[in-house]
């Protein structure tokens, strides 16, 4: 007597006819046991190894020698598939013996009526976004533990991880995650709605324009938290500005000579070029300005402030670190109402870019050098040199430095030995910009040939080229967490790339009415800068029912 034997699922799934798939069954309130998505977690080769082993036991129970025979030979007859209820996975095979199933004393249960409240939660806590949606749907008692604030709360966690992972390695820097505080009775549901509906407006294009003015002069350097946003001009001031609604100037820090107050600049000056589609503001909002003597000391030292333009800036809980045309850096307490600290002398030319992390304050400037200082002492640590035109921009992570130099050269260094170990040329003239990935392993530069070139860091080779630009690109954010890279352009346009494949994503030309100086972003906006004197937030978040729920 023969009996077929089935050694593996391949096997098996050879010994069958063609099948179509039948759609996974929704666990209802009956005393079928429920079908979870195939999806549910990783294992699906094991759990399928295992339902084709159950698959093989039912058909030696039900199934005589002779059936069993034909079962195998049985190819291309008339038979109905059937679905393996065991394993969860939807495997379909040919099964001509008829009832086999009721020969089985298979009990079924709903798992809402028989299991604790919290494993499941706890199971359901594994399912994604969909998944969660179809099982509310189920009955009035599995939406309510589908519905729970642990489960959703996994959900979002699960699916923003990348920037859970980001938070908990970044020690002080005061970057927006959108992940919201920790609050009682969060509605991590209505969260995971909020950042869907802000997902879908960045793949529009889809923002609003809020205008700061109150510059008198070109803006050169922004950066922003949730609460601030810094901005450093040509006319020798910092501007501080409340990050909300009605985004006011909240300080002035600076020997501002003429205290007059700016001219008003309308904020429907938006000027797209004609040839370069893209997205315009869906609603333009110029919040009103306080006059400058409204928001200085009244009998400020001079000799503690910049004495030229501010060409850089960056500031984390703790401290602001600012660069200036007067060949300084100065760094400002933050907690002290921004009180200067101290100046850092050592550059013979103007500072064009600053960096700095919980060691080390790093300059650039278009004195051709690079100077390393000790952030708590102000000790000039080394000076990096090199490059035989301006640095531009410099970036730092752990022991590395990247600088972006006129001379068409990017360089990686290593500060403790003061060494260049890499070099990352442009095809063609200078770069303007450089950023670093915050795991060191990605370098942008971007220039006056209209590119973005992306390198490998440990091996030197060019992997990418971000086109769209017709200008010189003078602004570059890598925004690790979200996937997107952010550029300034001379072409007066913003544009973001998709990090991993280089593609343009979304254009934004003309918000502003000249050179693009500066850009950052973090999950709901870009805020730029421009020449024409204005910042401007592009706020994808602007109006969002529930947008507050994602601020940390």
């Amino acid at each position: 007597m023969h009996r077929q034997s089935f050694s593996s699922l391949h096997a098996l799934n050879r010994s069958q006819s063609h099948t179509s798939g039948i759609p996974l069954p929704i666990p209802a309130n009956t005393p079928d046991l429920p079908l979870f998505p195939e999806e549910l977690s990783g294992g699906e080769a094991a759990r399928a190894a295992a339902a084709a082993q159950n698959e093989i036991i039912r058909l030696e129970r039900v199934t005589s020698t002779t059936e069993t025979k034909d079962f195998a030979i049985s190819q291309g007859n008339d038979t109905k598939p059937s679905l393996d209820s065991e394993s969860g996975i939807e495997i379909n095979i040919q099964d001509s013996v008829r009832g086999s199933e009721d020969d089985l004393d298979v009990v079924r249960k709903d798992p809402v009526e028989y299991l604790p409240t919290e494993l499941m939660c706890h199971i359901l806590s594994y399912l994604d976004a969909e998944s969660v949606k179809n099982a509310e749907l189920v009955s009035h008692a599995w939406n309510a533990q589908a519905s729970s604030r642990h489960v959703w709360r996994e959900v979002f966690r699960h699916e923003y991880r990348h920037g859970y992972r980001a938070a908990s390695a970044k020690e002080g820097k005061a970057k927006p995650m959108g992940l919201g505080r920790v609050r009682p009775n969060q509605d991590w549901k209505k969260m995971y709605a909020v950042r869907r509906a802000l997902e879908s407006r960045w793949k529009e294009g889809k923002a609003a324009a809020i205008y700061l003015h109150g510059h008198k002069d070109s803006v050169y350097c922004v950066q922003f938290d949730e609460n601030k946003i810094i901005t450093g001009s040509r006319d020798r001031t910092i501007r501080v500005w409340d990050a909300h609604y009605p985004w006011p100037c909240l300080k002035v820090i600076g020997a501002l000579h003429d205290r007059s107050d700016s001219a008003h600049i309308s904020p429907l000056a938006i000027n797209p070029q004609p040839d370069s589609p893209g997205s315009t503001p869906f609603i333009s909002i110029c919040p009103p300005a306080k006059s400058a003597s409204e928001l200085m000391k009244e009998d400020p030292d001079y000799q503690d402030y910049h004495r030229a333009s501010i060409l850089c800036l960056q500031f984390d809980e703790e401290i602001m670190v600012t660069g200036s045309s007067d060949f300084t850096c100065i760094v400002w307490d933050i907690k002290d109402d921004y009180r200067p600290i101290r100046r850092l002398e050592g550059h013979r030319a103007g500072v064009l870019d600053v960096c700095f992390d919980g060691r080390y304050i790093v300059s650039c400037s278009k004195d051709t050098t690079i100077c390393v200082w000790d952030r708590h002492t102000g000790e000039l640590v080394k000076k990096l040199l090199g490059h035989r035109g301006p640095v531009n921009s410099v970036q730092l992570r752990g022991d590395l430095v990247v600088s972006a130099s006129g001379d068409g050269i990017a360089k990686l260094w290593n500060i403790t030995s003061g060494l260049c170990i890499k070099e990352f040329a442009s095809r063609d003239r200078g770069l303007a910009c450089v950023e670093f990935s915050e795991d060191a392993r990605t370098i942008l530069a971007g220039g006056n040939d209209q590119v973005i070139y992306q390198f490998d860091a440990n091996t030197g080779e060019l992997v990418n080229e971000l086109k769209g630009h017709s200008g010189l690109v003078r602004s570059l954010h890598m925004d690790n967490e979200n996937g997107r890279v952010i550029s300034g352009s001379y072409d007066m346009s913003v544009k973001v790339f998709d990090a991993k494949s280089g593609e343009l994503s979304i254009n934004l030309p003309g918000w502003t009415t000249s050179w693009m100086l500066s850009a950052k972003s973090d999950y709901r906006r870009i805020v730029a800068t421009s020449q024409d004197s204005r910042a401007v937030i592009m706020d994808f978040g602007y109006g969002l029912d529930g947008i507050d729920l994602l601020e940390g």
